[in-house]
């Protein structure tokens, strides 16, 4: 690709960002607010202190693997709708192994809970996969309805007989202290699963682009006839990037456990599913585009929190521009491909 077209093709999105941000800005006009100081506000917040900083990091690291999780399989064409569940099972399989092996020193232990939020995550997306691979049932419909028995899973697990007796809200007894993920920086508070996450992406660049898995996995999503009838088996290749983006999701969910709550919560999953996929669609699977996305995403994330503590703007907002991004970037897409 030319430096022409880059140059193009960062025009058109810019826009499709610029439009959603002024239509944000009026809204803030209209219900009475000073845009300067809510734009100021959405933007710095996370820079503007240690902990903003700290939150920032925490909301980037499991939006970075579960939109991951969703942008693989997105290039054989399959839609992993479930990296939310799957996110939770991951969660599951975090604290299931934390107490079933509470005696291993520190380094065993924090080893098999990701493993444990790898294992568990692959599982639930494996049950989609092998409808997908024997029945041909559409993911789609397969990932929701696994991610409702999710939700009744964690819920389940939360009042159980690991629960917090003593806590106000469902959820469990905390992990072992030997289990939770060390800190790279004490000040902002930043843990392992950080470096862990960055990794990552790269991982995936270098499998999508760089191996012969990844060129049947994007050969399959640009043409599935054509790559039938030169030899790759379209119908195994699919099933397989599911399981993929369960396994990354998987881990995320033990991160999350591992590294900040230290427990299984009721709801701990919070928006992080529908902004994964909306990251992924946003950079169009991406695997380092994906990186960017997913802080960009995080840092407005927390000014939107800082927006509605501060200046009382509701944080729906935006969720309406986060819509809007991804609404112009499709009309961008539509308006290059007619001028070509």
């Amino acid at each position: 690709m030319d430096l022409h077209k880059i140059l193009r093709e960062i025009a058109f999105y810019s826009t499709g960002i610029t439009v959603a941000f002024v239509v944000a800005g009026l809204s803030l006009i209209l219900m009475g607010h000073d845009i300067l100081k809510g734009y100021y506000t959405l933007f710095f917040t996370s820079f503007s202190s240690l902990s903003g900083i700290s939150l920032t990091i925490l909301k980037f690291i499991p939006l970075l693997l579960m939109s991951l999780g969703f942008a693989i399989p997105l290039m054989a064409r399959k839609y992993n709708v479930g990296v939310e569940g799957q996110f939770l099972l991951g969660a599951i399989g975090a604290v299931t192994v934390a107490f079933s092996l509470s005696s291993l020193p520190g380094p065993i232990l924090i080893t098999l809970i990701l493993t444990g939020g790898v294992i568990f995550g692959a599982a639930w997306a494996l049950i989609p996969a092998l409808m997908l691979y024997k029945f041909n049932v559409n993911e789609i419909i397969s990932t929701i309805l696994l991610n409702f028995i999710s939700f009744y899973l964690v819920d389940y697990i939360a009042t159980g007989p690991w629960r917090d007796v003593f806590a106000g809200h469902p959820m469990t007894l905390p992990i072992p202290d030997q289990g939770i993920l060390p800190l790279i920086i004490q000040n902002p508070q930043i843990n392992m699963g950080f470096i862990l996450a960055l990794l990552f992406p790269f991982l995936a660049y270098l499998y999508v682009y760089r191996t012969v898995r990844g060129y049947e996995l994007r050969a399959v999503g640009a043409n599935p006839r054509a790559s039938m009838i030169f030899g790759i088996n379209t119908n195994y290749i699919a099933p397989l990037s599911l399981i993929i983006g369960g396994m990354l999701s998987g881990l995320a969910g033990s991160i999350e456990v591992a590294g900040l709550h230290y427990r299984l919560i009721e709801g701990m999953h919070s928006n992080y599913g529908s902004l994964s996929i909306l990251i992924a669609l946003i950079c169009k699977g991406n695997p380092i585009g994906v990186i960017l996305t997913s802080f960009f995403i995080s840092v407005i994330e927390i000014g939107a929190s800082g927006m509605q503590r501060t200046m009382g703007v509701p944080v729906e907002l935006i969720f309406i521009v986060e819509a809007l991004i991804l609404l112009f970037i499709l009309m961008a897409d539509v308006v290059k491909a007619r001028k070509k």
